[in-house]
């Protein structure tokens, strides 16, 4: 068990890793949309934005990818920390009959029920908070947010981009969508607490 908890530090590592890669990656393609453009060249410019996009969103997926390995590795240390605590218990079982006799069994019932509960809460949360992030999980490339790439990099070179891009859309369906998902989340939020 200890062996798969160190593989998966061990990957969490790695993705980041990955992550930093894509992100140099990205700032190397930002630096060919500048040439490009500088060249006039605009559709080897417009090649240079989708791939700096692309890479952007890969590094934030190998970031997300390396929380959820994180994760599913604080799970485990969990569970190998459990069997050590369970081995002790077993032990301290033997000579807990004399005090048992004299303990309310009615509370000690209550008590672990209580326990249970709050573990399937965290559970529960645990869930809702993974399945938040894969839900915002892209990998697509935008045309707007090309775009806009394109003209930030042309206005950091200092050139005029006069051509036939298209100017992408700004402001309110983003934000809309963005409270509707805040709106929902603090909704389910709401509800577990209730729960507890």
């Amino acid at each position: 068990m200890e062996k798969h908890l160190f593989n998966l530090k061990f990957a969490a590592k790695e993705l980041q890793r990955n992550s930093k890669k894509c992100d140099k990656e990205e700032k190397v393609e930002k630096a060919k949309v500048k040439k490009a453009i500088q060249k006039g060249n605009m559709e080897v410019a417009r090649i240079h934005a989708e791939n700096a996009i692309r890479q952007k969103n890969q590094s934030v997926n190998f970031l997300r990818m390396s929380a959820r390995v994180d994760a599913v590795a604080a799970r485990v240390q969990t569970a190998l920390t459990m069997n050590q605590v369970t081995k002790s218990m077993a032990g301290v079982v033997k000579g807990m009959d004399a005090t048992l006799k004299t303990m309310n069994l009615e509370k000690i019932s209550s008590l672990m029920d209580k326990f249970e509960h709050q573990f399937e809460t965290l559970d529960v949360q645990t869930a809702q908070m993974e399945d938040t992030m894969s839900s915002t999980t892209t990998l697509t490339t935008p045309q707007n947010q090309v775009d806009s790439l394109m003209h930030e990099m042309a206005d950091e070179a200092g050139l005029d981009l006069n051509m036939e891009l298209p100017q992408g859309q700004t402001g309110s369906v983003g934000t809309s969508v963005a409270s509707a998902e805040q709106d929902e989340l603090s909704q389910r939020l709401a509800k577990l607490r209730d729960q507890m």
